[in-house]
Formats: structure tokens, C-alpha cells, sequence
């Protein structure tokens, strides 16, 4: 559960802007509330909040586990970022900040680009698991950008992307600890209809995988195993066929790109579906 609702915090921070302030020459805050549901539960709230300049962009997501989830998982987790827009409407990311927490358990790593190029200049990282670990760093040919936050924004935010395509496309993003190859393709429209959802209407279907191509964490002290189940173990996970992350997106009043509005993925004790609860549109 902490992994996929991870993974999805960083979808749902690139809804906290919309691409209408860029053309009104304003500055639009936008702040978001997801609600993720487990049978006739919420287990979790994901706050999403941000600004778009004509020049700069910031964007601020925070989730955490609450109800009867925190037998399971008692995870918390903040994502920051923010950047500058180029004279070519590209965006280009300036600061990174991921940290998160759950239990004794923690994390926290902040990284800073090259405005030209987004090359890596500064990441500073801290971490404590539960089993001794050795961070092996991304190489330095890997090191740059964009972050999660700002890939995600600028896939929303361009029109010639969020429509259905054949082709599966891929992007080297970075992560925090990992540099990561994004696949994604958008594949069909649909309607949601919920009562749990603020939105009801027209979605667009994109799917989502992921898969680290560079940076890796070193077990120190390796709990004792026999070769022949570790083999098993590895050679079963070999071949797994990763499962896609689904997103829908929706087209919302005020708002002039589209924005996730719904998901749903399984975890080890059921399937979770995630709705847009709360809408709150500014503009200066």
C-alpha cells in the first residue's frame, strides 16, 4: 500500500494547477482533496495545493493513512517542488522535496537543478528503515531532471498528450532515490458516475508503470535464507508482468487542462478507489 499510494501522491500533484492561469497573464491557486476508499472506508486523505505564474510554477501534496488502515500502514508522506516556465511554455524544475514517515520509520530527501539544463546541483537525502541499508547513488551521467512533480504537471498540461494514442510513450524522470523510466498511454474514454465523487462526467484512461533504471539501496545485514528459495523468489519476480497504475482524468469547470479525478488499484487485503472529494479554484 505505502508504494502505490506513493506513487499516485505524485499523479495528484500535477492536478494542483491549471494551465488557464499561464493564458490570463494571473496567478491561479488551486487546492485539491482526494478521499481513497477500502470497502465502505476512507483510509486515506491526499491534500493537494498550488500555484501557476506566467513565469513559475510550486505545488505542495501531502497524504496520510487514518482509520482502521493504520493497522496496516500508519504512512505519511510530503511532496514538494517547484520551478520556472521557459520562454517555450517547457517547464524547468528549480527544487525537489520528498520526506515521508511511518512509525520509527523515515525518510527525507531534497534535490536542486540547473535552471538551463536541469542537471542536478545539490541532493541531500536521510533515511532509517527498518533493515540496515546502503544507498547506491544514480550516476552521474543520470542526474537530471525533471523530478516526478513536474513531469506529471507538464504531461497535464500538454494537450497532444492526454489524448488516446497507440503508442507507449517513455520518460526518464527522477525520483528522489531513483531515476525512473515512466511509461504511459492513454487508452479509452469512459463516464464516472459515484456519489463518492465531486465529479461526475466524461473521463479520458491513462495507464502508468514504472521501473527503476538507476540508484538502488544495498541490504547490509541479510536475513538468512536458503539459495533455493531466494532463487524461486527472484526468478518468480523476474517475470512478473508489472501491473499498470490506472488514471482517470476529467475536465473540470474553471479549469482549463485536464485533472485526476478518480483511480483504483489492489493491495494485499483488497482493491482501493480513489475519488476527487473537494474543488477549490482562486485566481489574483
Amino acid at each position: 500500500m505505502t508504494k502505490v499510494l506513493a506513487f499516485i501522491i505524485l499523479f495528484f500533484a500535477a492536478a494542483g494547477i491549471s494551465h488557464a492561469a499561464e493564458n490570463d497573464k494571473a496567478t491561479q491557486h488551486i487546492k485539491l482533496t482526494y478521499k481513497a476508499y477500502w470497502g465502505g472506508f476512507v483510509i486515506s486523505k491526499v491534500y493537494s495545493s498550488g500555484h501557476m505564474s506566467p513565469t513559475d510554477y510550486a505545488v505542495e501534496v501531502s497524504y496520510k493513512v487514518t482509520g482502521l488502515a493504520t493497522i496496516f500502514s500508519n504512512m505519511e508522506n510530503k511532496v514538494t517542488a517547484r520551478g520556472k516556465f521557459a520562454s517555450d511554455g517547457s517547464l524547468k524544475p528549480l527544487s525537489y522535496t520528498n520526506q515521508g514517515r511511518w512509525g520509527k520509520y523515515s525518510f527525507h530527501n531534497r534535490t536542486e537543478f540547473q535552471k538551463e539544463d536541469s542537471k542536478i546541483i545539490s541532493h541531500e537525502f536521510a533515511f532509517k528503515f527498518k533493515e540496515d541499508v546502503e544507498y547506491i547513488p544514480i550516476r552521474e551521467e543520470h542526474k537530471y531532471g525533471p523530478d516526478m512533480v513536474s513531469f506529471y504537471l507538464g504531461l497535464s498540461l500538454d494537450e497532444e498528450a492526454m489524448k488516446i494514442g497507440e503508442k507507449i510513450m517513455h520518460q526518464n524522470i527522477f525520483g528522489g532515490f531513483f531515476l525512473l523510466d515512466i511509461s504511459y498511454q492513454c487508452t479509452e474514454n469512459k463516464r464516472l458516475k459515484s456519489k463518492r465523487s465531486v465529479y461526475k462526467g466524461d473521463v479520458l484512461v491513462c495507464e502508468f508503470r514504472d521501473k527503476i533504471v538507476d540508484g538502488s539501496f544495498k541490504r547490509i545485514k541479510k536475513k538468512k535464507k536458503s539459495q533455493k528459495k531466494s532463487r524461486k523468489k527472484k526468478n518468480n519476480t523476474d517475470t512478473m508482468e508489472p501491473i499498470p497504475l490506472e488514471i482517470w482524468y476529467g475536465k473540470v469547470d474553471g479549469l482549463d487542462n485536464m485533472i485526476p479525478v478518480y483511480s483504483e488499484f489492489s493491495i494485499g487485503w483488497g482493491k482501493v478507489r480513489v475519488y476527487l472529494a473537494e474543488i477549490e479554484v482562486t485566481t489574483e
